[in-house]
């Protein structure tokens, strides 16, 4: 590897999380591994929780995304949730791939599939309880429990997402998690007394399953909290604490020495207030560090937190070091995640310094980034 800037994943820890969550959720656990595994690498996670059989299956949103996982060799479940499956019907069957369905449409697609091939498919029907987003209407579910079994489809599975669990209170018997609950009951009854020969039922994503012990049902869809991200209060209860996987690593390129009233940077916008030592860090905005962290963000370099100073650029960012002792070129800086004597930066504080959630931090870092795998043990 030429480039420093690395990416580190430590799967490790996502099988460590997998099964602590799996354990407190007593039930069957698919990772969540679309959008490449939330920035973590779909095919190298999925494999690790596969050969330690920390995961019952797995969860994508595109047809594609499953057909990656079925050509690297995973075996288990996959359930392709996205509405993006037009067209792509064939591969779904041909891969072994698992559908969800939401509407008129989709059923009418896979049932053309359905006949030419002469086989069943077995799919899930999202049902819309309150997000507002995908599922069909609960009124119109039976009609396409109906529609399904006449055209070779078999409706084993019924599905919801929550809108608020992250943010709901667990204690408050009213909350929209809740109302969404007793939706997809209601939602339940009504596909079962239309002829659902029901097997799975799911709706609980990661803050659900952590938070609402009644969602879990017969599996539950989790992809921060494997991934070692987010916190909850039953956090506490788990088995082990999680850990976040994700690290962001570079190494210093550079050092200057800058005398006290000099600036650095695009747009001059800091200037030293004494003189001071800086150095040079070969990541950027192209790579996965915001342009809006500058004059925020930190780096952690020889187990101490230092700040990163003036713009940061699309393929460097500036630290300044003037306050440790020892630098070297070559010294690790550690962006994100787990660095020495305490100074770990998590993945909510990294996207608090750009107003970015966890998820958009980890999937967005850079393709350009290498990626590298340890403690893949089972």
């Amino acid at each position: 590897m030429i480039r420093r800037t690395r990416v580190e994943i430590d799967l490790a820890a996502i099988i460590g999380n997998a099964r602590v969550v799996r354990e407190l959720a007593a039930t069957a656990l698919y990772a969540v591994v679309k959008a490449d595994g939330y920035g973590h690498g779909a095919i190298e996670v999925a494999r690790a929780l596969e050969r330690a059989r920390a995961a019952d299956g797995f969860c994508v949103s595109l047809v594609e995304e499953g057909v990656a996982l079925r050509e690297a060799g995973i075996t288990a479940p996959v359930l392709v949730m996205g509405p993006s499956q037009l067209g792509g019907e064939d591969e779904v069957v041909a891969n072994r791939l698992t559908p969800v369905v939401s509407s008129h449409g989709e059923v009418a697609e896979l049932a053309q599939v359905a006949r030419r091939r002469g086989v069943t498919i077995e799919a899930h029907l999202k049902v819309d309880t309150g997000m507002g987003r995908l599922g069909a209407a609960i009124g119109e579910a039976p009609q396409l429990v109906a529609a399904a079994a006449h055209n070779g489809i078999a409706i084993v599975g019924l599905m919801t997402h929550f809108a608020c669990a992250d943010t709901d209170d667990p204690a408050d018997p009213a909350s929209m998690t809740r109302e969404q609950l007793r939706r997809f009951a209601e939602a339940d009854r009504a596909v079962t007394a239309a002829g659902a020969a029901l097997r799975i039922r799911h709706a609980a994503n990661s803050s659900g399953a952590m938070l609402f012990p009644e969602a879990r049902f017969d599996l539950v869809r989790c992809g921060i909290a494997i991934y070692g991200n987010a916190s909850w209060a039953s956090d506490a209860r788990l088995a082990k604490p999680r850990q976040q996987a994700m690290r962001l690593v570079t190494a210093i390129a550079e050092l200057r020495a800058i005398s006290k009233g000099s600036s650095v940077g695009y747009g001059a916008t800091w200037r030293a207030e004494r003189d001071s030592r800086i150095a040079i860090l070969p990541v950027g905005y192209a790579d996965g560090l915001p342009r809006r962290a500058s004059g925020h963000a930190e780096v952690a370099i020889r187990g101490k937190r230092v700040p990163i100073v003036g713009l940061v650029s699309m393929d460097i960012a500036l630290a300044d070091v003037t306050a440790l002792d020892g630098v070297t070129v070559g010294d690790a800086a550690v962006l994100l995640g787990r660095a020495s004597d305490g100074a770990t930066i998590t993945a909510a504080e990294y996207g608090g310094w750009s107003g970015l959630s966890e998820y958009e931090v980890t999937c967005g870092m850079s393709k350009r980034v290498p990626r590298t795998y340890v403690g893949d043990a089972a």
